[in-house]
């Protein structure tokens, strides 16, 4: 990494992902229907936008989607949009599905896009997902992604990946998300951030996620919503 680039004080562009909201969280279908698990998806994308948009060194986030409803949440909290292409058939590439292969593209493009704009920015890819983030987690694991290149915070499973940060311009940000995405990340070559981020590691996929990151306590967009749906937490959160 160059003194030079590191001679003003770092700065980081986040980059959040979304698919289409009818195919978002569809393991979430045994406890919400469509339009519940619609506004879910968008209560807690608001929230996590919130809280990356409050770190000192963020100086912008871009939603990377196809999906106008979520592009519009988007543009109503100040973010940026990226329009993800359309998705590229699966038979076009074997070992992903099509989705995860366009969205993978399109934040690459996204990356790209903004180290053409804002010379010498850290970019981040963080899940949308994240109800249960705290800025200063973020903040710290920012930092110690900063150490150099290209890191990895693998989320709560142990198997998919909460955060992917590239700190170094000559480094691409070369995103691989999808099932199993933390093993195709750390095999090629990014780093894992160790770190107690219990917030930044729990995204939501299925319902014991959701309890998860309940009993962490979740973002007042993320509560409001599962309030109005009377949702309620498992019995062993107030065991805890």
């Amino acid at each position: 990494m160059s003194t030079a680039t590191r001679s003003v004080a770092p700065r980081a562009h986040v980059l959040v992902a979304v698919k289409e909201l009818h195919a978002a969280k569809t393991r979430l279908s045994s406890v919400f229907d469509t339009a519940d698990r619609t506004g879910l998806v968008l209560s807690m994308l608001r929230d996590t936008l919130a809280v990356v948009s409050d770190v000192a060194t963020v100086v912008g986030v871009t939603v990377v989607t196809p999906d106008p409803a979520v592009a519009r949440l988007a543009r109503s909290v100040g973010a940026h949009v990226y329009a993800d292409p359309a998705p590229v058939s699966a038979e076009d590439r074997p070992d992903e599905g099509g989705t995860e292969h366009s969205l993978n593209a399109a934040l690459s493009a996204a990356a790209e896009h903004v180290r053409r704009n804002e010379r010498g920015v850290d970019v981040v890819a963080l899940q949308a997902d994240l109800p249960s983030l705290r800025g200063g987690e973020f903040g710290e694991a920012l930092a110690a992604a900063r150490t150099g290149g290209r890191s990895v915070v693998v989320d709560h499973h142990g198997t998919g990946t909460a955060a992917l940060f590239s700190c170094d311009p000559e480094i691409p940000l070369d995103p691989r998300f999808g099932p199993g995405s933390a093993k195709r990340h750390l095999e090629s070559g990014a780093r894992p951030l160790d770190g107690h981020w219990p917030g930044l590691r729990t995204d939501v996929d299925t319902a014991d996620d959701l309890d998860a990151a309940q009993a962490l306590g979740v973002g007042p967009a993320t509560r409001a919503a599962l309030d109005a749906l009377e949702h309620t937490a498992p019995s062993r959160c107030g065991n805890e």
